[in-house]
């Protein structure tokens, strides 16, 4: 499943074609087939383990961090250091998806709507308990400051596949953090 992930990561869906994907799995046409269906099935395979993957990362990083802020800012901090160098250059697969299929697909367009609410209602638990221990203003609503922070991740990985310095991104991410005070 990582080869495919990476091939669709690098190539996007529409670029990756069948051989290719059969090349990097090392299997045959019937054996993809066989086991996944079709293409477009093995992309929403990939796209689901992709999730699950990022979803435990972000679970760990929030629910695991002393203070809620503390928490917030690792999570920034962790999508910060994939904007940078290599890892920004190759964009985020998630994004990518968004972009290129869900406009006229609905199975995607359904994966990123799944997991940008579950990741708004992880990150607005995060921001109520920083409102009841008094570590972010409770002006905000925690809702729409969830989608505030997702909308400025999703940014910071777009310029991430600009190459930007270290410092571009973590200037940004300052700003980004100044909406919780």
């Amino acid at each position: 499943m990582r080869e495919a992930m990476e091939a669709f990561w690098e190539h996007g869906y529409h670029g990756t074609s069948v051989s290719d994907l059969l090349s990097e799995m090392k299997l045959n046409r019937g054996s993809l087939y066989g086991t996944f269906g079709d293409k477009k099935k093995l992309f929403m395979a990939a796209l689901t383990e992709y999730g699950k993957q990022g979803r435990e990362i972000e679970r760990q990083v929030l629910e695991d961090a002393g203070s809620a802020r503390e928490a917030i800012r690792q999570w920034i901090d962790h999508a910060a250091l994939m904007c940078t160098g290599d890892p920004g250059l190759k964009g985020c697969l998630g994004l990518k998806a968004a972009v290129e299929m869900a406009p006229h697909d609905k199975d995607v367009a359904d994966w990123v709507k799944t997991m940008t609410h579950e990741r708004e209602l992880l990150l607005a638990k995060v921001i109520r308990r920083g409102q009841a221990a008094g570590e972010f203003t409770s002006d905000l609503e925690p809702r729409a400051a969830a989608r505030y922070l997702i909308t400025a991740v999703a940014g910071l990985k777009l310029l991430g596949t600009a190459s930007p310095s270290e410092r571009d991104v973590r200037e940004v991410v300052a700003l980004v953090l100044r909406i919780l005070d």
